[in-house]
């Protein structure tokens, strides 16, 4: 253990598990980045062939397929690069992940917010990120850790918040906003902004759509598919709260303390129920 790993354990706790680089991963992204490389080596040398001496054009389109191909072997590359190293340290009171040179350390009390979509996204409350998941073996119970000790946290300090008339939100992550057709892609993908949870109800942020807990009629998780094909694949967990006549919906995996927002729900329509009648955590009808 070096100098900093035991700075750290002093006032993490115990060391409960030590959790290394996922093998099974690193085969994935080594058999894709050499598919992807392979189809791109045929481009590339049709483009450059005798038959294409004289066609610039069918050069250049060739060449920028060849280009398309070869972009996921670069990033696998990148990837792997990345990655090396990763190990991670799961804690009494908290965990250390490293990454090549990279360490990064925290503490239950210091996360504010954990997304859990393909990796798990640790925001700390200084606003450093820590993400980990495929890249790491067995991450689902280092997930299930954190929602338990961030549940244990959090949970009490926002019902109390709530319950004296300030609001809190749980924002939604939304990795297509700056690039083109972002937007659609956002719904494509069910990504939103989120929502704000008060005393009374629950809004989306993005259109400001409102639900009041005392009539909702049904809330929790829905799986839901997204394009056409590969029904099997394209499947995704999806938080959606309704009433009579409104669904709030969002994809749950890109949802901050995704976690937390369920057991609020669960708090506030209970305590509402006795006004609106009952509430059900059954799954919507496909819309």
């Amino acid at each position: 253990m070096n100098g900093s790993q035991a700075s750290n354990s002093l006032y993490l706790g115990r060391l409960l598990k030590e959790y290394k680089k996922s093998s099974a991963n690193i085969v994935k992204v080594i058999v894709v980045s050499l598919i992807s490389a392979a189809v791109a080596s045929f481009f590339f040398l049709g483009a450059f062939s005798a038959e294409m001496s004289n066609n610039v054009v069918g050069k250049i389109v060739l060449s920028i397929v060849g280009l398309l191909f070869l972009l996921p072997a670069l990033l696998g590359i990148y990837m792997l690069i990345r990655g090396r190293g990763a190990s991670l340290s799961l804690y009494e009171n908290g965990l250390i992940y490293r990454r090549g040179a990279k360490e990064s350390t925290t503490t239950w009390d210091e996360i504010e917010s954990y997304i859990q979509e393909t990796a798990c996204r640790v925001t700390k409350k200084d606003g450093e990120v820590i993400e980990f998941g495929l890249n790491i073996k067995d991450a689902d119970e280092v997930a299930l850790r954190i929602q338990e000790e961030t549940s244990k946290r959090m949970l009490p300090q926002m019902k109390a918040a709530i319950l004296k008339g300030a609001s809190v939100q749980f924002k939604g992550l939304k990795p297509a906003k700056s690039i083109p057709l972002g937007k659609a892609l956002d719904n494509f993908m069910r990504a939103f902004s989120g929502f704000s949870v008060d005393a009374e109800g629950i809004t989306e942020i993005d259109e400001g759509n409102r639900i009041a807990w005392k009539d909702v009629t049904q809330f929790g998780v829905a799986e839901e598919q997204i394009g056409t094909q590969n029904r099997a694949r394209n499947k995704i967990d999806v938080f959606f709260i309704q009433d009579g006549n409104t669904t709030l919906r969002t994809r749950i995996g890109l949802l901050e303390n995704a976690h937390i927002l369920l057991a609020i729900c669960d708090e506030m329509v209970s305590l509402n129920s006795a006004e609106g009648g009952g509430s059900s955590q059954e799954e919507p009808e496909e819309q």
